[in-house]
């Protein structure tokens, strides 16, 4: 026999729809809802809870029992349709984006993904000392650049002198009086090699066609422009001799001299319009001797042997083939510019402009 329902209350009502909604998100149909609910305990606790304040019985409700209607109205809620049934849902089909399986980069592979800028065969840098990477290149004295004082025989110094560069000595061993600090290279493969370029260079330059002959005059009180001078037997320098480079990019001054050089006292070798001691070269037969307290530029390269007398400021090197190198409180550097190549053609065309320049000055000088 039908019995009908207890007034529900407002709570109860929301507790009831609150219970089935979350019941309906699990996926249970409405009869499920119902059986879900029927513990007759829970129902007695919450009617209890929800009686009017009249005091008036509540009626037990049996929601459970097979021959209870679906409840009309609000708490008629039909199934949910399958497509709400999480239970049985499907998701639509979606595009497969994953991406392919990589294996996982290792360590390696990381640094080259870091390093992706780096040429891959860029060669490793020489694991030499810095004060090795000298000017070595393929200018007029090749390995020899480097050295500041390079001798065959002996180098030896007395007195405080300073030197910017390397001293050296092949074939010969001896090293005597050489300031604390510089680098020197005593018969060892650097300084032999040193000493083959140095004759490489020595016959390069007496080679050289004679642009203007200077024997017997002395250079002091001329001004020369870059060309090649020779002197068959010895060249002698008293006062000052003016290298002008007329403003050219590598001026090149090669002075040959057949036997000796000499300066007196305070002779100076002064460069102006671009000249630079690294394109001067004093080529010598015999041995070079620059005279006290004077100031000297450009490459001496001996035959023999090359003397700096005291107080000598040398702006350039001290090469002797055979022979030693003399020093005494001096001051002797190369640093003032790299050794340039030898180009013959600007020799020969310089040489024309300055045989024009001495030819002009019946004394032997010019400007």
């Amino acid at each position: 026999m039908y019995e009908p329902h207890a007034p529900i209350g407002r709570a109860r009502r929301h507790l009831l729809l609150t219970s089935m909604a979350a019941l309906l998100a699990a996926g249970c149909g409405t009869r499920s809802i119902l059986g879900a609910v029927s513990d007759s305990d829970v129902l007695d606790a919450s009617m209890e809870a929800d009686a009017p304040e009249t005091g008036a019985d509540v009626a037990r409700t049996d929601l459970g029992r097979s021959d209870v209607p679906d409840v009309p109205g609000a708490l008629d809620v039909p199934d949910v349709p399958g497509a709400l049934d999480v239970a049985d849902a499907s998701l639509p089909d979606v595009v497969d984006v994953s991406l392919p399986d990589a294996p996982l980069a290792d360590a390696a592979d990381v640094r080259d993904v870091a390093l992706v800028d780096t040429p891959a065969d860029a060669p490793d840098a020489p694991d030499v000392p810095i004060i090795d990477a000298g000017p070595t290149g393929p200018g007029t004295l090749g390995s020899a650049a480097r050295f500041t004082i390079l001798a065959g025989s002996t180098v030896s110094n007395t007195g405080l002198s300073t030197i910017t560069g390397e001293v050296g000595v092949s074939p010969g061993l001896a090293l005597v009086g050489i300031p604390a600090g510089t680098v020197v290279h005593a018969g060892d493969p650097v300084a032999a090699l040193a000493q083959a370029d140095t004759t490489v260079a020595y016959n390069r330059l007496a080679g050289l066609p004679c642009g203007t002959a200077l024997t017997g005059r002395d250079l002091g009180g001329m001004t020369l422009s870059p060309g090649v001078y020779c002197f068959t037997s010895s060249a002698q320098l008293t006062g000052t001799l003016v290298l002008d480079g007329r403003g050219q990019a590598n001026p090149l001054f090669v002075f040959q001299v057949g036997s000796t050089l000499v300066t007196s006292n305070i002779s100076v070798v002064l460069l102006t319009n671009g000249a630079r001691s690294c394109g001067v070269y004093w080529q010598t037969g015999s041995s070079a001797t620059v005279g006290i307290g004077s100031n000297f530029s450009g490459n001496i390269i001996a035959l023999g042997s090359v003397t700096l007398t005291t107080g000598v400021t040398l702006h350039g090197r001290a090469l002797a083939r055979s022979g030693g190198v003399t020093m005494d409180t001096n001051s002797v550097s190369n640093a003032a510019c790299p050794d340039p190549a030898l180009p013959v053609a600007e020799a020969d065309a310089g040489a024309s402009d300055a045989a024009a320049d001495v030819a002009d000055a019946p004394d032997g000088s010019s400007g």
